[in-house]
């Protein structure tokens, strides 16, 4: 399984990613207070297959990819 962490507190909620990425793995939510943000729609991530198109473009590093194979090995490392 992929996972993409996005950092709220990097996140400005600009929509690069969602403009990137092909497969409309992304959409902007507005949190309480106003404050905009992205995410992942959780159905769709499984079609993700690694371009980390959306981490390259984003001007403030908000977004990490991990699978879970990384996980996995980071356990075992």
């Amino acid at each position: 399984m992929i996972k993409h962490v996005i950092d709220q507190k990097r996140c400005d909620g600009c929509g690069k990613c969602l403009e990137i990425c092909n497969l409309e793995l992304w959409e902007i939510v507005e949190l309480e207070g106003g404050r905009k943000v992205a995410r992942t729609i959780n159905e769709a991530t499984m079609a993700c297959h690694f371009c980390f198109f959306c981490k390259d473009i984003c001007p403030r590093n908000a977004i990490t990819i991990n699978s879970e194979e990384d996980e996995v090995l980071g356990r075992i490392f």
